[in-house]
Order: structure tokens, then C-alpha cells, then sequence
């Protein structure tokens, strides 16, 4: 059965049903069209065109935006086997409107008055028939052929473009109408669902959902685009039952709570589509949280007419919510044999990471002059994932695109599942995006670029952020964790005209040189301060330095290890790639009191707390290269605290003289809280004692000194994120070192 021969069968099926209601963009009707009145217009749009001197096989391009008259145009052009061009009238230059209507060999354009300025027209109007929309009228034209089969060309679209021209995807109405037939029986759309518009109509999205509810003889509401602050209110005025949307549009609408309560009573929307990108996780089940409409989660591209997986409806809901939580795209439609290919062209099996690849009734033709994109008579996604069997069905799962998983040291990284990741640990995170930047070690490593929230103290978030990612998470893997690190206006993101991120644009638009390492805390013209990581090239060097001046409480390497995984560790290296300092702090909630009476290694074991929670940061060892190591003097009798108190405040010790200078332009040092006579025992070079010191409170920003020795400046970049943390107390859990040196005089 033909097109037309369906359209005709539904305007008897369903004659005063509305099929299409056009609004404007303030949600007032501008026109409504039963069934039986669709068919009249299909006859009257099919003579326009044929006005147009366009005959079947013709292609012709449609500037308009999402309006009844562009879903009349295409309907009425593929009943007669005319091909529509449907241009991007938001986001294609000139130039390139052009090179999609020379590819595709237009013959006109139909557009309208207002679509295109003046110098729009002038320059279009050299290059191709410009015709005028509104001057389609009933001509009574009798000589109208429709085609009674589906096999042939309807639609060409243009793929998103990357760093080249975007490739024109040829669609025969039989893909068209195969992928639709899928979708409806998939989400179960019937006569009496409303199927609310909200992408453009010149991506496969909207034209292939359009066309199902069409099948299904429902109705379709069409707004003009996309309205962030509107799309409840709209929801509400339309009655839709059912809307098809992409991430960004999930992730608009978690902060429009206030909206949705307003319209509240008068939703009848029952279920979502989300797809055409892949889903951030953690948005998907946020909204369902907040809202309780079901999002089901589709997979496809262009050259497929849209979908070829989904997620069953039919799912127990504990299922579901698991297989969301991993990135599940469903399982095959109909219509649909899906296979993963590795890269030498072998099939692999279950749990097997490798490229989607599509076969079946609505796979594209091809691209308009080449062929490339398939392989043994299937099409090569690009995408990587894998399946697994449950339930008897292979139910496959998304990693992202070929072109932009990032492999580290050989192993896939997922930027979608890092995304994820990402935006439960910072809440300061309004969009993240991963890409992978090139590294001499693992050829390529993680970055992230990072659109903050509004009215966000950025520094503090980035901080927050950093020293999250430096620490152990039960949210992301040191080796998923992203090293490098950048702040990005979101208008300056190179997106889709329906919302989908070009990651490999991105990756592209941003020298690696502009990335931030997540590491690095400052640096001034003497060092670079980094937080030390077990992984890094400056390891080695750091071990061998606290071994050095903490001599003979030397460390062995898995027991500093465990002190750097345990703590924080902060290192100065200087113009020559050297580690000239180190110091290591803890942060934690433990209140001062507790302080004054714990021993060195209680300190230790204390627990880190949460972000949160972070109140006092402790210096636990401090060490520097210009340390002068000795023999430690013999003493013959332990001197009492207070003689250790006289001797630390005549400033006979080199550690308490350093602490109790100013830093940080603050102008004053650390005053002494207490004086610990059993806390280490070992420590033979401070007789057994630690004292406990504490800096002024940070209130204030931090002036970091230029030309201060290492150890001064490794104090300042503590304070330095202490203010960017917003933690007031610095104290140092330190020892008289030169205790044993005094004493053995006396």
C-alpha cells in the first residue's frame, strides 16, 4: 500500500479526528486538520508541486520551520516519489545550504517570506528557484500519480557534520515506514495517543515519529521549536500523550520542577522517548524521580530511519532501573538484526566490546555518491558497545562513539559513562563533556570540559572538584578519572540543531595546551605545585625526598603509598622537572581538643571526611630539599614539657620558628596549641614529642610570595585551597626537630 492509499483509508478511518494542530509560539492554535481534511490538503500540496515542474524522482529542498505545511509538503512529495531535502535552517550557513542543494540536486527551494532575509534570498536566488509557500492553493489539477508501492527514494538528510562536510543519508519511504511500523508497536501508539513535536523536523527523529503516530491514526501537535521554560506548559495545552526528546532536553527540564507543578492537572503525558544522543544516567533517573513519566530509551541514527533498539516497556521495574543505570539501549526492534563487529570484521560474542552494526528493511540506501559505511551487507554504526543475553533476548548497551571513546593505555573509556560520573560527584556541574587529550603515557587521557552552574564561585567548585578526583570515590576509578580539566561557556558548545553534543568538534575546538591538569594547584616563576598522585612520574622522587629528611623513619614504598592514598599529598617541582618539596595534610572534622591529646599515628588513621564535612585541614610532614641531615645527638634524661614549651618559644627550633612566621600575607604565623610528649615515640630527633600549632583563621584571600623558600610556599598552597574549600583552620601536627640537638647540651 502506498502513502497516499493509507492517508486516504485513515480520512475514512477517522474523519473529524485531528491529525496534525499547528501552534504558534505562545501555544495559541493556529490551525487544526481532521483526517478527512489531510487528504484534501495532500491532493492540494501534490499539485503545488507539480506546478513546480517536479516529477517523481525530483528532489526538491524545504526551508520551514516545524509547521503542518512541512509535514503536507513531505507527504504529499513522497506519495508521488518526490525526494525532500528538509534544510537546517538554524544551524547550516549559507554556504552550506548550498552544498547540500547542489549534492542533492534540488530543483527548487520552498520556503517562505519570512525564513529568509534579504541577503538570504539574493544569495540563494543565483543558485536555485526560491518558491513561496504561501501561494500553494487548490488548483484542481486531475493528472496527479500516486505510487502504490514504497520502494523508492523519499528523503535525503545530512548526517551532522564533524570537520567535513556532513554526508547526505538517501532514505526510500519503505525505511521510512518500516522503522516507523517498529516504533509504533514498540511504544504501544495508538489512535488515541498526541504525539507532541518537540525537534526539528528536518532530523529523522521527528519525521519518522510523526509518521508512526500518522500510522497509528493519532494526533500530532506541532510548536514552532523547542521551548525550554515552556515545554510543561505546552505539554499541557496540546494534551500529548506521548513527545520523543533528546538529553539536553532531560536535563533542561530538571530544574523546572515549579513549572510542572503549575500545569500539573492537566499533563496527560504517560511516557517519553529519549535517544538520538547518548543519555546522561543520572538526569534519566532524576527526572523519573521527580516527575514519575517513564523514559524509555532508544538507539538509531539517521542512516536507520531513527530507531533500530529500545527498552521494552514491559520491563519489571527493578530491571529497568538497572539496566538504566548501565547504559542500556534495549533490544533490537522488529525489524532489526544487530550485531558487534570487532575491528578485523569478526562478530563477537556476549559482554564483548566492539561496533554496532545494523542490518535490515530500514537501512538506508546510502550516501548520495559513495557507499562507504558498510561491511558484509551490514552498516557500520560507529558507535561502540555490547549485549548481553537476558531473559533470553540480547539486550545491548552503549559506550559512545568510535570516533570519540578514549582509549587509555589499550583500554576503552566510555565518555558517556564518565560524564555520568562526573555530575554526581560535583553538584556544582551544570554540563560535562569528556574527550580525550594526548598523553605521552597512555596515548591518550581523559579530559573534561566543564559547564559550571550559574552564580557558582567557580575556583571553589574546580577545587572541590579537583580534590574529589585525587581521592579514592565509589563513583569513578582512578583510571577513569579525568586528568586534565577545562571551564567552557555552554554557548560556546558545538552542538546538533536538536541538542546532540559533537564531541569530536570539541575535542578539535580546544588546544590541549589550554587544558588545566587536574593535579596542578598553582605555580609561580620558581615551582609548579601538584597534588601527587601513586601514579606520577614524580613518584619516585617525592619517596625518596621524605625518606631523606624524615631519616631513619624511613617509609618503605607500599607504606608511603598508603600514606599518599590516605592523605593529600602536595609537591613542589621546579623549572627542571625536579620535586624540590613535599608536604602532606589531612583534611577532616576532628575538632581541636582531640588534637591536643592524639598520638602521631592516631593522626594518621584518621578517617578523611567527605567534602561536605571538611572543617580543619592538618599538616602531618612537611619536607624540603634543602633539608641538612645530622646525626641525632644521645640524651641522657627526657626533658618536661615545660622545658620543651620554654625551649620552643626562645626559638631554639628550627620547625617552630618556621610555623610561627607570617604567611600568606595573613600577618601573623601559627601559634602553639599544645605540646604532645608521647605521641611518637620513635621519633628520637624531637625526644618523643609533636606539638600541635594552628595558623590564623583563612578569612581572606591568600597572597602567594614569589621568592619564599619551597617550604613557606608549599604552607601558602595549603591555605590557598583551604580559602577555595572554605575550610577557616590550618593546623600543623608537627615535631621540635631539634629537640635532641638542645637537650644533649643541657
Amino acid at each position: 500500500m502506498g502513502l497516499y492509499s493509507l492517508i486516504s483509508n485513515l480520512s475514512k478511518s477517522y474523519q473529524d479526528r485531528p491529525a496534525l494542530i499547528s501552534y504558534d509560539d505562545n501555544g495559541k492554535i493556529i490551525e487544526e486538520i481532521s483526517y478527512a481534511l489531510l487528504k484534501e490538503k495532500i491532493e492540494i500540496y501534490a499539485a503545488f508541486l507539480l506546478d513546480q515542474h517536479l516529477a517523481s524522482g525530483d528532489s526538491f529542498a524545504i526551508a520551514l520551520r516545524n509547521s503542518s505545511e512541512l509535514l503536507l509538503l513531505s507527504w504529499a512529495a513522497w506519495s508521488m516519489g518526490i525526494i525532500t531535502v528538509p534544510l537546517d535552517m538554524k544551524k547550516d550557513t549559507l554556504e552550506e545550504r548550498v552544498y547540500k542543494i547542489n549534492l542533492s540536486k534540488a530543483k527548487v527551494i520552498v520556503t517562505k517570506n519570512n525564513e529568509l532575509s534579504v541577503d538570504e534570498k539574493k544569495f540563494l536566488g543565483e543558485k536555485i528557484k526560491i518558491i513561496n509557500s504561501d501561494n500553494v492553493n487548490s488548483s484542481g489539477r486531475k493528472d496527479l500519480l500516486w505510487k502504490s508501492s514504497l520502494d523508492y527514494l523519499a528523503l535525503i538528510l545530512f548526517t551532522s557534520g564533524t570537520t567535513a562536510h556532513p554526508k547526505g543519508a538517501k532514505l526510500s519511504l519503505e525505511n521510512l515506514v518500516v522503522n516507523a511500523e517498529s516504533i509504533k508497536k514498540w511504544l504501544k501508539i495508538g489512535h488515541e495517543d498526541r504525539f507532541m513535536v518537540n525537534l526539528p523536523l528536518h532530523h529523522i527523529n521527528s519525521t519518522t515519529f510523526c509518521l508512526s503516530t500518522l500510522i497509528a491514526g493519532g494526533s500530532i501537535a506541532i510548536f514552532p521549536n523547542y521551548s525550554n521554560s515552556r515545554f510543561w506548559e505546552r505539554t499541557a495545552l496540546s494534551e500529548a500523550t506521548l513527545t520523543s526528546i533528546v538529553p539536553s532536553i532531560c536535563f533542561d527540564q530538571l530544574s523546572r520542577k515549579k513549572e510542572f507543578d503549575k500545569f500539573r492537572e492537566k499533563i496527560k503525558l504517560n511516557r517519553i522517548q529519549i535517544g538520538s544522543a547518548p543519555v546522561v544516567v543520572s538526569d534519566v533517573k532524576t527526572f523519573m524521580d521527580l516527575y514519575k513519566i517513564p523514559l524509555y530509551q532508544g538507539y538509531g541514527q539517521t542512516e536507520t530511519a531513527l530507531r533500530v533498539t529500545g527498552m521494552p516497556m514491559d520491563l519489571d521495574k527493578k530491571l529497568y532501573e538497572s539496566l538504566i543505570l548501565d547504559n542500556c539501549i534495549g533490544i533490537p526492534l522488529e525489524w532489526a538484526k544487530v550485531e558487534v563487529m570487532d575491528e578485523n570484521g569478526i562478530v563477537l560474542g556476549e559482554e564483548e566490546d566492539g561496533e554496532i552494526i545494523v542490518k535490515g528493511r530500514a537501512v538506508m540506501k546510502g550516501y548520495i555518491g559513495n557507499k562507504e559505511g558498510f561491511k558484509n551487507g551490514y552498516f557500520l554504526t560507529g558507535d561502540i558497545g555490547y549485549f548481553k543475553v537476558i531473559n533470553s533476548k540480547r539486550y545491548f548497551f552503549l559506550k559512545g562513539r568510535k570516533k570519540e571513546i578514549i582509549i587509555k593505555g589499550g583500554i576503552n573509556i566510555s565518555p558517556v559513562a564518565v560524564e555520568d560520573k562526573l555530575k554526581k560527584i560535583s553538584r556544582d556541574i551544570d554540563q560535562a563533556y569528556v574527550v580525550g587529550v594526548e598523553d605521552r603515557r597512555y596515548g591518550e587521557e581523559i579530559g573534561a570540559v566543564i559547564c559550571w552552574k550559574k552564580d557558582i564561585d567557580v575556583e571553589k567548585a574546580k577545587t572541590n572538584l579537583k580534590y574529589t578526583l585525587l581521592q579514592s570515590s565509589e563513583h569513578i576509578s582512578f583510571y577513569e578519572s579525568p586528568q586534565y580539566i577545562i571551564s567552557l561557556d555552554p554557548q560556546n558548545l558545538p552542538m546538533t540543531s536538536t541538542g546532540k553534543i559533537q564531541r569530536s568538534v570539541l575535542r578539535n575546538k580546544i588546544n590541549s595546551k589550554d587544558f588545566e591538569v587536574v593535579n596542578l594547584i598553582y605555580k609561580n616563576s620558581n615551582y609548579k605545585f601538584l597534588y601527587l598522585v601513586i601514579n606520577s612520574p614524580f613518584f619516585k622522587e617525592a619517596f625518596n625526598l621524605y625518606n631523606y629528611c624524615w631519616n631513619p623513619l624511613v617509609l618503605n614504598t607500599n607504606d608511603f603509598k598508603k600514606q599518599i592514598k590516605n592523605n593529600l599529598a602536595i609537591i613542589a617541582v621546579d623549572k627542571n622537572d625536579k620535586v624540590q618539596g613535599l608536604i602532606i595534610l589531612k583534611t577532616t572534622n576532628i575538632s581541636e581538643e582531640k588534637l591536643s591529646s592524639i598520638s602521631y599515628e592516631d593522626v594518621l588513621q584518621v578517617n578523611k571526611s567527605p567534602n561536605k564535612e571538611m572543617k580543619n585541614i592538618i599538616c602531618v610532614a612537611i619536607c624540603s630539599s634543602n633539608y641538612k641531615a645530622y646525626d641525632i645527638p644521645k640524651v641522657n634524661a627526657k626533658p618536661a614539657v615545660e622545658d620543651v614549651r620554654k625551649y620552643l618559644l626562645a626559638g631554639h627550633d628550627a620547625v617552630y620558628n618556621f610555623h610561627s612566621k607570617a604567611k600568606g600575607g595573613l600577618g601573623k604565623g601559627a601559634e602553639l596549641v599544645a605540646i604532645l610528649p608521647n605521641a611518637r615515640p620513635e621519633d628520637k630527633k624531637s625526644l618523643g614529642y609533636n606539638m600541635l600549632l594552628k595558623y590564623p583563621r583563612i578569612t581572606k584571600d591568600i597572597n602567594l610570595t614569589e621568592n619564599s623558600s619551597v617550604a613557606t610556599n608549599l604552607i601558602e598552597t595549603v591555605m590557598l585551597i583551604a580559602r577555595q574549600l572554605g575550610i577557616e583552620n590550618i593546623y600543623a601536627f608537627s615535631r621540635p626537630a631539634d629537640a635532641a640537638k638542645y637537650f644533649s647540651k643541657m
